[in-house]
This record gives C-alpha cells, sequence and structure tokens, in this order.
C-alpha cells in the first residue's frame, strides 16, 4: 500500500492582498523598499485599526488624497491648540467580524466591540461639536454609520470587560442565581463538615478544593476512610486524598447541571450576538474605515514630529510648481538610522525635474549617491501618493504621478538565468511598455552591463523615446557620452553628486545644471595606484574632442554658479513665504482670540439673561399673593421687563444661532450642563425638543447655546 505524502496546508488567496500588491508594484514599491518604511510608520499607531490602515495604503485617487492631507493638516491645527482626539476605545473591527462568522464570540471579541462602538458614538459627537475648524475630520465622523441598536443591545448584554451580565436574559439571571446558592450550600456545608472535631484532625488543611469541578476537601491519605465520599484526586506525593463528602454530592450534581445550562444559554446569547455582528458587517467595515482614516492622519502628524516630515505641496496644485521639486529631502531609511545612533547625519538632497526640463540625467563616480537621490525621489513621490508625510523641507512639492517605472540596482534575475544587462533589458521593456507624461521613470546606471559604446548608443535611445513621450525621468549613468545629450536636447538637464576626493567619500549632495566625472584616474591615484601606471592611463584616455571637453567644464563652471544664485534666490523667497505665513498665522490667532472673546462675552450675557429670568419666574409666581389692583400693573412691568431680556439676549451671533438650528444640531443646555442633539425646533413657541439620554425634553430658546459653560 502507498503511503500517503503529507501535504502542506495552502493559504487561501487573499483577492484584496493581491488588489494591493498590484496597485503598489505600479509605483515600484518593492523596488523602492516600500515595506520597512511602512514598518517604521506602523509604529506610531495608537490601535490595531491604525496598524493595518497603515500596512493596507495603496496609491489613493486625487480627491481621497486631498482629503487625507487636509485631515493631517487638521489634526496639527487640533495638536497645537492643545485640543487632541482621544482614540481610546477604537479597535479594528475586522478580526470581530471573522471571530462572529468562525463561531460565538468570545470575551476580548465582545470588549473590543463594545469599545469600539462606544468609541463611534463619542467621537461622533466630539467632531461635530468642533465641525468649523475641522470639517473634513468631521466629515469623516458623520460618515459612521448607526450603529446605536448595536451599541444598547451590547450594553443591555455585557460590561465593559466583555463579560455576559446576568441581566442578559431571564434564564441567564435565573441560572447565576442558582449557581451561586448552591456553591454557597456546598461551601458552608464542607466547612462545617471540616470543623468537625472528628474529621477536623484527618485533613491536611481547612480550606475547600476544587478538582475536576468538584468540591473536595483535602483528607490524609491513611484516613481517607473518615470522611465517606467519591475521591477525585491525590496528589504527587500520594499523602494526601481529594474527597468529595457524600452529604454535597447531591448539591454538586445540581450545581454541575445549572453550569451546563448556563454554557449551553451563554451560547445561545453569543449566537444571537454574533449573528446580529454578521448582519452589520457592511457598516463595522466603514466605521474601520473612516475611524482609520482619521487615525492615519494622527499617525502622520506622529510621524512628522519624530522624523521631521511634512506633507509637501502637491505639483500643479495653484502656487505651486508643476513638477517635482525637492528640498532637503532625506531617505526614510537614512533618517530610521540615525534616530537609532547608526549613523551621525543624513545629508540632505535638494532635486527638481518638470519645470524648466523633463529629464535629469545625473553623472558622477560610483558610490558617489546618484542611486540614493532616485531612490530618494521615488519613494517620496509614492509616500506622498499614499497621503504620508514626507522628510523634507518647507516648499518641496510633489506632483501626483500615475504611476513610476524604475530599473534600480544590478540584481540578476536568477531564476531565469538572466544577465546584469539582460536584467536591465528587461525591467526597461516593462517600463517602457507604460512610460508617459504621467509615470515618473527611474533609470539607474542606463547604459551599464554591457559595453560602453553599444550601451550608450541604446541609453540615447531610450531617453529620445522618453522625451518623446514627455515622461519625466531620473537618469543615473557613468557613460560621459550621455552627458552629451542634455547639450543637444533642450528639455534635458545634467546634475551631478558631490564626491570629496581627497576622503574618498560621497557628499551626496544633487548639483543640478552641472555633469559630472567619474574621476577614475583620480580616485585610483590616490588609493596608491603606481604613479607611471596613472600616467599612462592619462596618455592612453581618448579625448574624442578637445574643444568639446573644454566647452563642458566652462558651462559646468557657469551652471554651478548659476545654481548658486539660483539657491540662494529661493531661499530669500522661502524666507519671505515663511515671514508670510507666520504674519497669517498671527492673523488666524488674533481672528480666534476675537472669536473667542466674542463667544465669552455671549455664553456670560446669557448666563445673566437666563439669572435675570429665573428671578422674573419667583417674582411672578408671587403674584396671587397681592391685590388684583397691583396684580394687573406688576403684569405689565413683568412682560415689559420679559421682553427687554428677550432683546437683551438676542445678538446678532445667536439670531444667527437660533435661526440657523435644526434638527440633528448639536445644543448646550447649561442646566443638564450636556450637549445634545435637537429632536424637533418649534419656532412659533420658541421652544426646542432635545434628547436628553433616552427621553425627549422640551425647554424654551431661552435655555440651550452654542457654548459650553467654563
Amino acid at each position: 500500500m502507498d503511503s500517503a505524502e503529507p501535504t502542506e496546508s495552502k493559504r487561501e488567496p487573499d483577492p484584496e492582498a493581491e488588489r494591493r500588491e498590484v496597485a503598489r508594484e505600479h509605483f515600484a514599491a518593492g523596488t523602492l523598499e516600500l515595506e520597512p518604511v511602512l514598518r517604521l510608520v506602523e509604529e506610531f499607531s495608537h490601535s490595531s485599526l491604525g496598524r493595518r490602515t497603515v500596512r493596507d495604503l495603496v496609491p489613493a485617487a486625487e480627491e481621497e488624497l486631498r482629503d487625507g492631507i487636509a485631515r493631517y493638516t487638521e489634526v496639527q491645527r487640533l495638536e497645537k491648540a492643545k485640543d487632541p482626539i482621544s482614540l481610546g476605545g477604537v479597535t479594528d473591527p475586522r478580526p470581530v467580524v471573522q471571530s462572529a462568522h468562525a463561531g460565538p464570540l468570545e470575551e476580548q471579541d465582545l470588549a473590543a466591540l463594545r469599545g469600539l462602538l462606544g468609541a463611534s458614538e463619542r467621537l461622533q459627537q466630539w467632531f461635530a461639536s468642533r465641525a468649523e475648524d475641522v470639517p473634513v475630520l468631521a466629515r469623516s465622523a458623520k460618515n459612521l454609520p448607526n450603529l446605536s441598536a448595536l451599541w444598547d443591545r451590547l450594553g443591555e448584554i455585557v460590561d465593559e470587560r466583555g463579560r455576559i451580565l446576568d441581566s442578559a436574559s431571564p434564564a441567564l439571571s435565573r441560572l447565576r442565581r442558582e449557581i451561586k446558592e448552591l456553591s454557597t450550600r456546598i461551601d458552608s456545608t464542607l466547612r462545617h463538615i471540616g470543623s468537625r472535631t472528628d474529621i477536623r484532625n484527618h485533613l491536611t488543611d481547612g480550606r475547600v478544593h476544587l478538582r475536576g469541578g468538584r468540591y473536595c476537601l483535602a483528607v490524609k491519605a491513611k484516613a481517607s476512610g473518615r470522611v465517606k465520599g467519591i475521591i477525585h484526586d491525590r496528589s504527587q506525593s500520594e499523602q494526601t486524598a481529594f474527597v468529595e463528602p457524600r452529604e454535597v454530592i447531591e448539591l454538586a450534581n445540581r450545581l454541575s447541571a445549572a453550569r451546563h445550562d448556563e454554557r449551553r444559554e451563554l451560547t445561545r446569547i453569543l449566537t444571537e450576538l454574533s449573528r446580529e455582528v454578521i448582519s452589520r458587517e457592511v457598516e463595522l467595515e466603514q466605521a474601520g474605515l473612516e475611524l482609520g482614516r482619521i487615525e492615519l492622519a494622527m499617525i502622520g502628524v506622529r510621524y512628522s514630529e519624530q522624523y521631521g516630515a511634512r506633507m509637501p505641496q502637491i505639483g500643479g496644485s495653484p502656487g505651486s510648481p508643476t513638477g517635482l521639486l525637492l528640498r532637503g529631502a532625506r531617505h526614510p531609511l537614512l533618517v530610521a538610522e540615525m534616530l537609532r545612533g547608526a549613523l551621525d547625519e543624513v545629508v540632505p538632497i535638494d532635486l527638481r525635474l518638470g519645470d524648466d526640463f523633463d529629464m535629469l540625467i545625473i553623472t558622477g563616480p560610483n558610490t558617489g549617491g546618484k542611486t540614493l537621490a532616485l531612490k530618494t525621489a521615488g519613494l517620496l513621490s509614492l509616500m506622498v501618493r499614499l497621503g504620508l508625510p514626507v522628510p523634507c523641507e518647507e516648499g518641496s512639492a510633489v506632483p501626483l504621478y500615475d504611476g513610476i517605472a524604475a530599473d534600480i540596482g544590478d540584481e540578476q534575475e536568477i531564476s531565469q538565468s538572466l544577465s546584469t544587462f539582460s536584467s536591465h533589458v528587461l525591467r526597461i521593456r516593462r517600463g517602457l511598455e507604460r512610460a508617459d507624461s504621467g509615470t515618473l521613470v527611474l533609470l539607474d546606471e542606463l547604459g551599464g552591463g554591457t559595453d560602453p559604446d553599444e550601451g550608450a548608443a541604446l541609453g540615447e535611445a531610450l531617453l529620445e523615446v522618453l522625451l518623446e513621450r514627455g515622461a519625466p525621468t531620473l537618469v543615473s549613468t557613468h557613460l560621459g557620452r550621455l552627458k552629451e545629450f542634455a547639450f543637444r536636447n533642450g528639455r534635458v538637464e545634467n546634475a551631478c553628486t558631490e564626491f570629496d576626493l581627497e576622503s574618498l567619500q560621497p557628499r551626496y549632495r544633487v548639483l543640478v545644471g552641472v555633469p559630472g566625472d567619474s574621476a577614475a584616474l583620480v580616485i585610483a591615484s590616490r588609493l596608491g595606484l603606481d604613479g607611471e601606471l596613472i600616467e599612462r592611463a592619462n596618455q592612453r584616455l581618448f579625448r574624442r574632442d578637445s574643444e568639446v571637453v573644454e566647452l563642458i567644464a566652462e558651462v559646468r563652471e557657469v551652471r554651478t554658479e548659476a545654481e548658486r544664485a539660483r539657491g540662494a534666490a529661493e531661499r530669500r523667497l522661502e524666507e519671505a513665504a515663511a515671514a508670510s505665513r507666520e504674519i497669517a498665522e498671527e492673523v488666524e490667532e488674533l481672528e480666534r482670540s476675537r472669536e473667542l472673546l466674542g463667544a465669552e462675552a455671549q455664553r456670560g450675557l446669557e448666563e445673566r439673561v437666563r439669572g435675570a429670568r429665573t428671578a422674573l419666574e419667583r417674582a411672578r409666581s408671587l403674584l396671587p399673593q397681592i391685590s388684583s389692583a397691583q396684580r394687573v400693573e406688576l403684569e405689565r412691568v413683568f412682560d415689559d421687563l420679559e421682553q427687554a431680556l428677550c432683546g437683551a439676549s438676542l445678538t446678532e451671533r445667536r439670531g444667527a444661532f437660533l435661526d440657523s438650528m435644526k434638527k440633528g444640531d448639536l445644543v448646550y443646555l447649561p442646566r443638564y450642563k450636556q450637549r445634545v442633539p435637537v429632536h424637533k425646533v418649534n419656532r412659533d413657541n420658541r421652544q426646542v425638543v432635545v434628547k436628553l439620554g433616552q427621553m425627549n425634553l422640551t425647554v424654551s430658546f431661552d435655555e440651550v447655546t452654542l457654548y459650553e459653560s467654563l
């Protein structure tokens, strides 16, 4: 008979994960090392929902992306105002729903669900009261589904820790009373038996022990016959027998039956609750989506504070550059190394593409930072498309590219037995299939891995095609012939990475407009290669045209000076813009202070009017105690005073508040010190019906306000 080979259990394919992978790879996420960056960002999560939201990020549509940036900015505003968002109770609803599908929910699921629903209700009200200041966050909170029925049902069944309440059902309440009574009787009976003089000396201790779910006494083994009953267990030393006295056997049987019935009732309750959770699966997923968006904004702000990151301008937005402009950009993984103490510093990169030119060719020595410049530009462009802040300086701008095609690194396709050059060609071919004006193209060491002349010729042809398609392209190469390509094409620019020839260390700075040298012979000389050999190499170095070499040198000098001037001008513009922003913030702060003072004045006025109205009502209650003639005159005076009080409280601000008050608005009731939702507005009677807890309460217009008491 053939023996069956053990088979590995295959994991079910996850369509959502596959779609996420496809969406990310359209932006070269693997090549640009997105996963380790997301793990860094994930560390700033508050909840399991935040961690999943970060892990599931995919490039967002423009509208959602701009909303995400707005939420990030609004969280910063709340933090600055010392009014932070509290995410207490927020958790990922997906595991709870999955548990409900798998079987009855458990305590940890119920506790998580209760926390989530409570947080949802609380955050809806919290953001509604701040909708004017944080409209996009408030809109996310408003989009939270109405799960109040599930919240109320859960509150009837479980406590904060997810434990089933005795009152969850009449049967459960009865069974738990019975269990408690039986347990008490058994314990009392056993203690009475243990205290008897004919038994006490035969016990190893006076405690009641539980063995196999049965209550027992610990009897010395040699005297186990002194206690009539059932032996359920013995100690390891065999010196003690755990005996269930016959006096409690019937009670214990009844207790066991009651506990069995309790478990069955709990299963019934939890099964019903699981079905209810499954029926609300779509709403729970929506709640997770909206709360996840809110937490993602908070994660972004925390990450920014730690990593010196910010949301750059979106390229092409009003007042921002149309192309890619990176100022002081730093690779997030290098920043993480620096924060851990593994690096002394991360040299910032300045780079631009897309306004004056569509293609930037970066040249310079090997290990000079060319690859780092390409990876930093690509990764930061991808992070912005995910809605994440990036380590850069103020004034940076990143376009919303439709995709990123990258050929970076010289790894070989071992599984396909491809050479370095072949693997480069394969990735370039895939990139060319979708290269257009909306795709950022990153080509590292173009023309490498093969004959320099053929590589340069192929590289030029490729660059011409990309230029014709208008694809924004960053290229690194060590082939001198490709430097000249920029001089022959108006929409192409040269750049180089700085390299310290004395220390033979890269400086990682990118100088736009300046072609670089490979400096191979200089480096070889610095490393101690024989001087005569270096001289022979210089003599054999093929110079196609000395005039071209001199021209490039002159251009390099002129462009270097021009770049310095440009940088100085940009710094002055940025300083002016920063000063302008400071002034705008001060004006905004003054306006906010004015609004606050106005609100405080209005609140004070309303409180005084309410006090006067209370005194007026007390005075009216005394009218029956005086004569009719005096009463008529006093009633006229009281009516005039009533009218005056109405006018006193009806400032322009309060008038606008009362005129706009409608069902669903949140108003504050000073008498109850609570903010409550409006159920109905009766303008004719100047009354409003509000929902206070579970009841509707009718109050006058004078009893509601927009402002909470101090």
